[in-house]
């Protein structure tokens, strides 16, 4: 015989509908206790009643589907709006695109940033521009420098803007095609000579560094960080950018693509020196094989370490602009990242990570009092964005115990954000010059974000025509497992006659 839901039970998850709730908050809410409602709730999902969905959250099956709902917007209707309003279909990009396609390619493999997309999508990006060599290339989210990196080798002048620090750092290395390999190989032996002499150093301020690396290991890296020359040289900044790269191999971490715990091999010795040490020898084999092509070179790039938000390059001064810029909602790059911001000394404390990551695009886990002065959604010009922030809002108040009341407010911010960047590429690029940028969409809060279609619509709104969105590739919720999500390449242009 099948069982049914409870009625006080139906009345919390009917409240939370479509966010779903964890047992633990539906315990407070019925007075019930944990365990014994796990083992209900378990039974119910037996028995199609409830699912689970995401980190531990349950809903009724009646939300199992969001497109059921009357009040859901589902993508295809964002798109067929789009459509209407732009005059533009959406397209497909059928080559690769993804980050993980750089792992094993020369130079892009020095530091394994898990974010952006393939040096592949952005060499085809060029051929497609038509670009004459000499040409500047932008961008404003650098990350490690994929961009770049292809820029000077396909004899461009490469600009990148970055905030997070260890990014900036790999992509200043990278994009120095110039650095001697023999100078740093020498570098590197005397840096691992000078570790072996030394006694442990104190690891950094991270709380949880005695869980994240075994004694042992702990011991090597504190004497090989406390080993590395303090100079700015680029030989200097590589050894940093090698030691960085020892951090999660050697750990008990790993990133894929967020920062966690779960290794299989997390009790085994990984010795810090010897990973140092491959790390050098990997980036002076690329910079000896590099060096065959210097002819082909583009001119020295710079990377400058700063919010893209205050971009200042002469106006028409870049030809094309290619990036991938944070997602709505998306990773928290600085807890991403909090190791090697710590380990490199780019953060001395939580104060510094929070500094740090208030200063970036607005994600989740952006702190309380800086999303405060966003959560009036009646001054949003965009209909789309003001629709679906009031939607986000809407459903937030009918669970009550969403873990973040403001969510809203952190999705009004982001595109906030946004929108000075878009203004200050648009400045750079010369008439006719355009700017590619690789963006998803969202699941939030039981709320279909179309963070694509509305990063076009604003780019439009600052002056930009929509050239195409191009799908390439799908993705899925990380809330729903069985709600796609898409990644689009959206092509702005600016105006051959804009002055």
């Amino acid at each position: 015989m099948g069982q049914s839901v409870p009625p006080g039970l139906r009345r919390a998850l009917r409240e939370t509908g479509p966010i779903g709730s964890t047992t633990r908050q539906l315990s407070a809410r019925l007075s019930q206790p944990e365990p014994e409602l796990a083992v209900l709730l378990e039974r119910l999902a037996e028995h199609g009643q409830v699912i689970r969905i995401g980190r531990g959250l349950w809903l009724l099956a009646d939300y199992a589907e969001l497109d059921r709902r009357g009040d859901f917007r589902d993508p295809r209707e964002y798109v067929e709006r789009f459509s209407r309003e732009h005059g533009i279909d959406l397209g497909s990009y059928p080559g690769p695109i993804t980050f993980s396609d750089n792992t094993d390619l020369p130079v892009h493999r020095w530091w394994p940033y898990v974010q952006g997309y393939s040096a592949e999508f952005v060499s085809d990006v060029f051929d497609r521009e038509g670009l004459a060599a000499g040409s500047t290339v932008l961008d404003p989210f650098a990350g490690s420098g994929t961009t770049l990196v292809e820029a000077r080798r396909a004899g461009h002048r490469a600009v990148g803007y970055e905030l997070m620090p260890p990014a900036a750092l790999a992509a200043r290395v990278k994009i120095h095609f110039e650095t001697d390999p023999k100078r740093l190989a020498e570098m590197g032996g005397r840096i691992l000579r000078s570790a072996r002499r030394r006694r442990p150093g104190s690891p950094p301020f991270l709380r949880e560094t005695a869980r994240q690396f075994l004694p042992d290991v702990l011991a090597r890296l504190t004497q090989l960080r406390d080993a590395l020359p303090p100079g700015n040289s680029p030989v200097h900044e590589a050894t940093r950018l090698a030691f960085g790269r020892t951090l999660i191999p050697v750990s008990r971490l790993r990133r894929s693509p967020c920062l966690g715990y779960g290794r299989s091999d997390a009790d085994e010795f990984r010795d810090p020196w010897q990973e140092f040490a491959g790390a050098v020898s990997e980036i002076s084999e690329d910079l000896r094989a590099l060096g065959k092509a210097r002819s082909s070179w583009g001119p020295p790039g710079r990377v400058f370490e700063c919010d893209a938000r205050r971009i200042d390059l002469p106006p028409g001064s870049v030809d094309l602009a290619v990036t991938s810029p944070p997602y709505v909602n998306g990773m928290d790059y600085v807890n991403n990242y909090k190791l090697d911001l710590a380990w490199l000394g780019y953060a001395r404390s939580y104060s510094d990570l929070r500094r740090l990551r208030e200063a970036m695009v607005a994600c989740d886990n952006l702190g309380r009092t800086v999303v405060r002065p966003h959560l009036a959604t009646d001054d949003v010009e965009d209909t789309w964005l003001r629709e679906i922030l009031q939607q986000i809002r809407n459903n937030v108040d009918r669970k009550r115990s969403y873990r973040r009341d403001d969510a809203h407010g952190v999705v009004k911010r982001y595109f906030l954000d946004l929108r000075p960047v878009l203004t200050a590429v648009y400045r750079a690029l010369r008439p006719g010059g355009r700017f590619r940028l690789v963006v998803g969409d969202s699941l939030l809060a039981g709320t279909y974000v179309p963070g694509d279609l509305l990063t076009a619509r604003l780019g439009a709104d600052v002056g930009f025509r929509i050239a195409s969105v191009d799908v390439a590739r799908r993705r899925w919720s990380g809330q729903r497992r069985s709600f796609p999500l898409r990644e689009t390449i959206v092509t702005l242009e600016r105006s051959r006659s804009a002055g």
